[in-house]
C-alpha cells in the first residue's frame, strides 16, 4: 500500500482555516514579513517601533472564530516593588484604553499587551486584523519609555522607585502613539 494514497493517510498538519488564511492575507496586504509556527495557526512577526523592536504573535482560535494579537515586553523582573509599580502602570493605562489590554505574568514580572476579536462566520476582515496588529505595536511602544523609567528607578539606592508617582509619570512622559506615515495613508 502506498502510504501517500492510503485512505488512512492524513497530512501531518491540517489545512489552515479560513480565519487563518485571512490573517495571512492581512499580513501580505500590509507587506509585513512573518513566520508561521508549524502545526499551529500562529504567526510570529517583529516590528521596529519608535522606542523598541516589538515581537508579536497572532493566534487563531478557529473553534470560536477569534484572532488574538499579543506582544510581550522583553524586560522582566522578580523584584516585588518593581512588579507592583508595573502593575499600577498597566492598571492606569488600561483605564484609558478602548481596544485591548495590558496584563502581567506576575511570577515573571513580564508585561504583555493583548487584543482579540471575534469574527462571525470564520472569515476575518484583513483591515480589522491589521488594525489589531497596529494597536498592539503602538500600545507596547507607548508604554516602553515609562517602563524604562521604572526599571532605571529600581536600580537606584535612594528610594526613587518608591517615590515615583505613576500618575505624574504618565502625564509627563512622551507617550503619543505612532502616527501612520504619509505612505501608509495612501
Amino acid at each position: 500500500i502506498d502510504p501517500l494514497t492510503s485512505a488512512t493517510h492524513q497530512p501531518p498538519y491540517p489545512m489552515a482555516s479560513r480565519l487563518f488564511e485571512s490573517v495571512k492575507a492581512s499580513f501580505k496586504a500590509e507587506g509585513w514579513s512573518y513566520t508561521e509556527v508549524e502545526g499551529q495557526e500562529v504567526i510570529l512577526a517583529g516590528f521596529d517601533a519608535r522606542h523598541l523592536k516589538i515581537e508579536i504573535h497572532v493566534q487563531v482560535f478557529e473553534e470560536i472564530g477569534s484572532v488574538s494579537v499579543v506582544s510581550e515586553s522583553a524586560k522582566a523582573t522578580y523584584s516585588p516593588a518593581l512588579r507592583e509599580r508595573l502593575a499600577e502602570l498597566i492598571l492606569r493605562t488600561n483605564q484609558m484604553l478602548s481596544v485591548g489590554n495590558f496584563e502581567m505574568f506576575w511570577d515573571e514580572g513580564r508585561v504583555v499587551f493583548r487584543v482579540s476579536n471575534l469574527f462571525p462566520g470564520g472569515k476575518g476582515d484583513p483591515k480589522i486584523i491589521a488594525g489589531m496588529v497596529h494597536a498592539t505595536i503602538s500600545e507596547m511602544d507607548r508604554l516602553a519609555p515609562m517602563m524604562d523609567i521604572l526599571f532605571e528607578a529600581e536600580k537606584c539606592a535612594g528610594g526613587e522607585l518608591a517615590a515615583l508617582s505613576i500618575h505624574v509619570l504618565m502625564e509627563t512622559t512622551e507617550v503619543s502613539p505612532l502616527q501612520p506615515t504619509q505612505e501608509e495613508n495612501e
